[in-house]
This record gives C-alpha cells, sequence and structure tokens, in this order.
C-alpha cells in the first residue's frame, strides 16, 4: 500500500464508520481496510481527532498492523503530538524495519523535536533504502542546515562542514527533480549563510517562480538583497513577505529589519 511521506499530501479516499471488529479472518480485513480509508480521509479533511480515535482503537486489536500505525504516526504529527507520532514510527519500523517511508517521516518528527542528529540518522536510513527519493535529500539537507547554524551564538559562522553536507543534499534534490522549490530555497539559505548574495538571490528567485506565495522564498530573498547591498529591493521584498501574513516572530523580524534599513 502506497504511503505518504509527511513532506507530500496525505491520499484521498471515503469516509467510512466502523464499529467493533468481528467474525472471520476475511470479515476483519475488511473492516480495517474500511478503518484505513476513514482514516485517510479523516486526514485529508483535517480532522486529526477523528482520524486518532478510529486509529487508536483499531491499533489496540491489530496491533501487527503496519499500515495502521503509519497513519497513527501521520495523524499524532499533524496534530502536534509528536513523541507519540514518533512512537507510532518506531513500531512500523519493528514490523517493516525496510520502510523507506517510517524512516523518512520519524527523521521529520525527530527534526520537529529538535533532535536534528536522530533525524539525520533516519534520514540516512530511508535513503539507503530508496536513494532516489528527492524529499529525504531535501529533509536531509533541512537537517544540516539547522544543525550548521545552532551553535548557539547567533553571532558564530555557520559550521562549513555542515553546510556543504547540507548543500549536497539540495543538490541531488534538485538533480532528482528540477526546480524543486524547498530545494532551491535550501540552496539559497546556504549560499546566503556562504556570503555568496547572488547566487542566493538567483536560487531564491526561481523558487518563488514556482511557489508564488513562498514565505519562506521571500523572508530569505529579501535578506539576499539586504545583504548584497539593494536595500530598495529588501524592502520591496519584504513587503511582499509582509503581505503574504507570515507567523509572528517572522512579521516582527521582518519589520524590526525594515526599520533598521531605513524602508518606507
Amino acid at each position: 500500500m502506497p504511503r505518504s511521506y509527511l513532506l507530500v499530501a496525505v491520499a484521498l479516499a471515503v469516509a467510512v464508520s466502523l464499529g467493533a471488529c468481528g467474525g472471520d479472518a476475511e470479515t476483519q480485513t475488511d473492516d480495517v481496510e474500511a478503518l484505513l480509508s476513514s482514516a485517510r480521509a479523516y486526514l485529508e479533511a483535517g480532522d486529526y481527532v477523528e482520524a486518532i480515535e478510529a486509529l487508536e482503537a483499531t491499533a489496540e486489536e491489530t496491533s501487527t498492523n503496519s499500515d495502521v500505525h503509519f497513519l497513527l504516526g501521520q495523524a499524532y504529527n499533524q496534530s502536534g503530538e509528536l513523541s507519540k507520532a514518533a512512537d507510532a514510527f518506531r513500531k512500523v519500523l519493528e514490523l517493516e524495519p525496510e520502510s523507506a517511508a517510517a524512516h523518512h517521516n520519524l527523521g521529520v518528527t525527530y527534526y520537529q523535536l529538535q533532535d536534528l542528529r536522530s533525524a539525520v540518522d533516519e534520514f540516512e536510513k530511508a535513503l539507503e533504502i530508496d536513494p532516489d527519493d528527492s524529499d529525504t535529500h531535501y529533509q536531509l539537507g533541512a537537517a544540516f542546515l539547522t544543525l550548521a547554524l545552532s551553535s548557539g551564538d547567533p553571532s558564530a559562522p555557520a559550521d562549513p562542514e555542515l553546510l556543504d553536507q547540507a548543500t549536497s543534499e539540495f543538490e541531488a534534490a534538485l538533480e532528482l527533480r528540477e526546480n524543486m522549490p524547498e530545494a532551491l530555497i535550501g540552496l539559497g539559505n546556504v549560499r546566503l549563510q556562504e556570503g555568496h548574495y547572488d547566487q542566493a538571490v538567483e536560487m531564491l528567485e526561481k523558487a518563488i517562480e514556482s511557489v508564488p506565495d513562498s514565505r519562506e522564498a521571500y523572508y530569505a530573498l529579501a535578506g539576499a538583497l539586504a545583504q548584497s547591498g539593494d536595500v530598495d529591493g529588501a524592502c520591496e521584498t519584504y513587503e511582499r513577505f509582509l503581505a503574504l501574513d507570515p507567523p509572528a516572530t517572522w512579521k516582527t523580524q521582518a519589520e524590526q529589519t525594515m526599520m533598521s534599513l531605513g524602508c518606507e
């Protein structure tokens, strides 16, 4: 059964209500498949509470069904219950050690929990199984980039070795999926950290061509333009970024930067 990575959308299915399982093995199998279809529909609709309730009950009765635990991990992740999501994906890997999707999603969950080294380990395991997955190369690059910037001293330069590792993964993603916007944004941020501002601008503008409402791309592009000395371009780009209704922290940082640049 195809499984969705957390980076991409969950497959749409028809909602079906399930009662208690019973009867012969064929009936139980049909019930579980109906439950999985129901859970996918809840996930697609963003109704994570309903998905979790349905999946938790079935997980107790079908503890060896990896698809149930996989969807439960997705539901926990999307509802913000990250520790439970990690447990669910680890359960999938107990049942299916060679599941690249479970390694990937466990890596994403570790990344969200800020356990970056564990995230790197899971992404690398996923790539050992499926080396041609662009999403996993991108996520591994993002983990390396975050590690490069996580010294705890905001004035300290980024770790150049980790930046090189991030570059390799973003470039691998782009080889597999030309103009992948997430990888372009990641690579643009690397070039920004390295001081290659013109290259950063080029990468980020290309990402915006594909995803014109990307707050991440506009925010990084504004910073690259400011660093390159194009104050007018930076101010205009920050305005476009603010028009995309960014999170409060990003909005405050952008407004403070615009003030320091003298934007009108």
